[in-house]
């Protein structure tokens, strides 16, 4: 009798520590978006916990249990990164290459990303950025293979600039790529345009964020840092910039931070992002 007892006390204690191994394995998703399974806890209740948590919307593998792989794209490009299609398993928790690049191009045939050449790589970009469509990119290669044929001549073939201004105009009209508003903005000031340019060039291609030092940097010596930041904050203003903070100020070198613009509660806000609105 005393043995049954102590098998069921024993049974009762494995049901209640059922729900605080749930909890943990909920937070190592939260924060680390993978828990193994053998760190659910003992053996005897692994499987158990696992169909617990994975009653919450988790992937579970041989070996795993995860956040939904083309959850967690979606949530990086929702963050405005650009993601290098050959590295988009660093982007994720829990996957292998293949799983990740499957994902990524599930998420492109179910229209919620793009995939565009960048250079020699396909890179994996937000919904929201503008992009050629299927009739543009046709129309500019019609285009390309005049300019193909003019730059292999030998006997000093060339084209008009006003064809290929024409060209260029006719395949990518200007309202694809800038909202009335930006261009007449942009028409105005000058310094914004340039703000805007330094922007995409110092733009990160594997996550989308410009660092606001190397922004600053770019601009001289045409503009001194204080017109630079004030441009910066005048184009977050304007809804064109998203300006974050930084993840960890003693990162920074005491230059970086002078160059940064001033954050709530102290931060520094380090990092620009081109807005839906100003998509280039």
């Amino acid at each position: 009798m005393v043995l049954v007892m102590g098998k069921a006390k024993q049974s009762s204690a494995r049901l209640l520590d059922i729900p605080q191994l749930v909890s943990l394995a909920l937070a190592a998703l939260a924060s680390d978006g993978v828990v193994k399974l053998n760190a659910l806890g003992p053996a005897a209740v692994r499987g158990q916990v696992a169909a617990e948590v994975a009653k919450q919307g988790f992937e579970q593998t041989k070996s795993a249990l995860r956040k939904p792989v083309m959850e967690q794209l979606k949530q990086a490009l929702g963050d405005g990164a650009f993601i290098a299609l050959k590295r988009v398993a660093a982007h994720v928790s829990g996957a292998t290459a293949a799983e990740a690049k499957s994902a990524a191009l599930r998420l492109v045939a179910g229209g919620a990303a793009h995939l565009v050449l960048r250079g020699t790589e396909e890179v994996l970009v937000p919904i929201s950025t503008a992009v050629l469509s299927r009739k543009e990119l046709l129309d500019l290669n019609t285009f390309a293979k005049q300019v193909a044929k003019a730059a292999a001549a030998k006997n000093g073939l060339s084209l008009l600039h006003a064809d290929v201004t024409e060209a260029v105009a006719r395949a990518v009209p200007p309202s694809s790529a800038k909202s009335g508003a930006r261009v007449e903005k942009e028409a105005v000031d000058p310094v914004l345009t340039s703000v805007l340019s330094a922007v995409d060039a110092t733009r990160d291609q594997s996550t989308g964020l410009s660092f606001v030092p190397s922004i600053v940097a770019r601009l001289r010596p045409s503009f001194s840092s204080d017109v630079a930041r004030a441009a910066l904050l005048t184009a977050a203003d304007s809804g064109l910039l998203e300006l974050r903070p930084e993840g960890g100020i003693n990162r920074l070198s005491a230059e970086e931070l002078n160059l940064c613009l001033p954050g709530p509660q102290g931060t520094r806000l380090s990092w620009a992002r081109r807005t839906e609105n100003s998509a280039s």
